[in-house]
Formats: C-alpha cells, sequence, structure tokens
C-alpha cells in the first residue's frame, strides 16, 4: 500500500478526534454561555440548576454508536482494498481496518458486558 493512502487515513483520524475535543469544549462554553445570560437577566440560581448544566453523560453512553461506526470504517477500509484489487492493497488496508474493527467491537462487548451486569 502507497504511504500516501495510510497518511491519509492517518490525518482523517487525528482530525476527527480533534474535532471531537473542539465539539465538546463549544458544548461546555454553550452551557456556561446560557447561565452567564441567565445571572444578567436576574434568574435565581440553584444548586441543582449548576449541577444540571455540568452534567455529562455516563461513560459508555455512546458505545453503541461509537462501535457502529467503527465496525462502519473498517468496512469502508477493506472495502475499498478490494476495490483497488492489488494484493498490496488488500493486504494493506485489511491491516489498517483492524485497528477500528477491533475497538468497534470491543466497545460493543463492554455495552453486553455493562447490560449484563445491570440484569444480574
Amino acid at each position: 500500500m502507497e504511504a500516501d493512502i495510510a497518511g491519509f487515513i492517518t490525518v482523517g483520524l487525528v482530525a476527527a478526534f480533534v474535532a471531537g475535543q473542539i465539539f465538546r469544549t463549544l458544548r461546555t462554553y454553550s452551557a456556561q454561555k446560557t447561565l452567564r445570560e441567565a445571572i444578567t437577566r436576574g434568574v435565581t440560581i440553584t444548586p441543582e440548576m449548576l449541577v444540571e448544566a455540568e452534567k455529562t453523560s455516563e461513560p459508555g453512553a455512546n458505545d453503541l454508536r461509537n462501535g457502529m461506526v467503527l465496525i462502519a470504517l473498517a468496512l469502508a477500509i477493506a472495502g475499498f482494498g478490494l476495490i483497488q484489487g492489488s494484493t498490496d492493497a488488500i493486504k494493506g488496508t485489511a491491516g489498517i481496518a483492524l485497528f477500528p474493527l477491533f475497538v468497534g467491537i470491543a466497545l460493543l462487548l463492554r455495552l453486553r458486558l455493562r447490560q449484563m451486569q445491570g440484569d444480574a
């Protein structure tokens, strides 16, 4: 597999991670801005409102979605190699596809284990 394809995939994954961090920061900023506007308008802020504003989703809340997206990404990467047709491209993209595939499977297994523990 050519280095430019691997580089493109790496840059894409890094960009996705950075975008996720930026969106998380924007969400926090938006919640804080809403509280500031409420305070300037004279709304009484209760401790419950502060707790609710700073509340984040519980760990693993997005495991299903993230796992499915990673598995779809792995299939897309492997499919790209198949479309290229050469043995080297298939081997290279299949190797790259293993990482998101296994992480996606691990997330789905984690979700399943959490569900089983909750049922017990």
